[in-house]
């Protein structure tokens, strides 16, 4: 996949007509098998404890490696895209998920599954660190707003109904075929892409031949700085999943994390091109927008891992009741953004946002006190509030986030983006792993607690909403 022979030094405002659509159409494509693969495998996990021969807590791993893959090489693949080119990142990005996808289904031994996940998150970190640019690129700035709320969106969407997708592609075949259904869609995307999406200016010409510029491009990552970053992510997630069974060595591990973490913020400090926008961050109104947006996504996380082991054992409703239930969420979510994109023309961002933040954890605590009887039909009138503010939130605080950088930031704005999504669905999931592990000895309900703990996290994050006022950078 290369760019354009003769790239353009400035682009004019966007594309138009088929092209506009069809490169659209690609980046939709990318995002929704990219994120849909962070959930899409929770429902299969039995099976394949069964098939591979592995025990349940090492099947998770096939969902944490895909994760920690993406968390480790977002911000460095990302600086790297604003060097070498969006396009070019994203379509090499898209070409090694499909590959990696085919050869997640054809693994026959646990040990291939892994790499080949480990090898899809790769890929899935290079589609999401250069989807933000591809936007600023494609749409004209008069439907950047919409543009960008049409992203968050299908995002959102495709997390919440990964499960249910799951449960429909298990229901009439293996789970090998949650994997190779990525195959067909990667390769339509790529033709799509190939064609329709357009260059970028970049700072260095590269082709065959060309080493050096290659070497150079590469010398943009800090390799003291992804080492560090990368060795925080992995031992947080490592730590995090030994406190309930080994607490000391769990919370030695979290206590090493951390310090890794100040390391790595103090040395990106100090570099010239930092793959973590600090500066930007050091803004109030920026930063509240990004912990915000990590512990909505937090929230979200915890939610739905609470939600099914509430609902099915908490309940006793069936897998398929189960389903139907959390359908509400994205359903009332894909309705809400729109809803959403129309009010930020009239009233503050900051407060639309908070209120949508509000309205989840109205949702999640009153699933969680049992106030509406065991009716799947009344449990999912809650469930919908969750979505509709979700999805009052999504949309508008990601346009927030964009349009606060300069368009020369794009791609560490974008690899920052999806690190806050990922580490904290990431950071949710493993609360509720942690209280869910705790409810026998403590004595407690774990899903009911989880519940609880994602309606506080949507509290938090809809106070810092409203707190950071106006549009950050401004």
């Amino acid at each position: 996949m290369s760019e354009m022979s003769s790239p353009v030094t400035e682009l004019t405002d966007g594309l138009t007509g088929s092209r506009l659509l069809l490169a659209a159409i690609s980046i939709y494509i990318g995002m929704v098998c990219a994120n849909l693969d962070m959930v899409i495998l929770q429902n299969a996990l039995p099976t394949l404890t069964h098939d591979l021969g592995v025990g349940s807590a090492t099947a998770v791993w096939v969902v944490t490696l895909y994760m920690l893959s993406m968390l480790v090489f977002l911000l460095p693949l990302s600086s790297l895209s604003d060097r070498i080119g969006y396009k070019r990142t994203y379509l090499w990005g898209f070409a090694l998920f499909t590959l990696a996808s085919l050869g997640c289904g054809f693994a026959s031994h646990f040990f291939w599954l892994q790499t080949w996940r480990g090898i899809q998150g790769f890929g899935a970190a290079a589609m999401m660190c250069s989807t933000t640019s591809l936007i600023r690129l494609v749409y004209p700035r008069a439907r950047m707003a919409r543009a960008i709320g049409a992203n968050a969106t299908v995002v959102a969407v495709s997390l919440a109904t990964g499960p249910s997708i799951a449960a429909l592609i298990l229901a009439h075949g293996s789970w090998h075929w949650l994997f190779w259904v990525n195959v067909p869609l990667g390769l339509a995307a790529l033709l799509l892409g190939s064609f329709a999406l357009p260059p970028n200016p970049v700072q260095l010409s590269l082709g065959r031949g060309k080493a050096r510029q290659w070497l150079d491009a590469l010398r943009v990552i800090d390799l003291p700085s992804f080492v560090l970053s990368a060795a925080f992510f992995v031992i947080l997630v490592l730590g995090t999943g030994r406190v309930d069974n080994e607490p000391l060595q769990g919370a030695a591990l979290l206590v090493l994390a951390l310090m890794l973490g100040a390391a790595f913020v103090r040395r990106e400090r100090r570099t010239a091109v930092p793959m973590l926008p600090i500066d930007l961050l050091g803004q109030r109104q920026y930063g509240l927008t990004i912990l915000t947006s990590y512990a909505s996504f937090a929230a979200q996380g915890a939610a739905f891992v609470a939600l099914p082991f509430y609902l099915q054992h908490g309940l006793g409703f069936s897998l398929t009741e189960s389903a139907m239930v959390m359908t509400a969420w994205p359903l009332s979510l894909a309705l809400a953004a729109p809803v959403a994109a129309r009010l930020t023309q009239r009233l503050p961002i900051a407060r639309v946002c908070g209120a949508g933040l509000f309205a989840l954890a109205l949702g999640m605590l009153s699933i969680a006190t049992g106030c509406l009887p065991a009716n799947p039909a009344l449990l999912a009138i809650p469930l919908a509030v969750c979505g509709a503010g979700f999805g009052m939130f999504q949309a508008p605080n990601n346009y927030l986030i964009i349009a606060a950088a300069p368009a020369n930031r794009s791609g560490a704005v974008g690899g920052l983006r999806a690190v806050t999504r990922t580490f904290g669905q990431l950071s949710g999931t493993a609360v509720v792993g942690l209280l869910l592990a705790l409810q026998t000895s403590v004595g407690v309900n774990g899903a009911i607690m989880g519940l609880f703990a994602a309606a506080a996290l949507a509290a938090g994050a809809g106070y810092a909403s409203v707190v950071r006022g106006g549009q950050p950078g401004a």
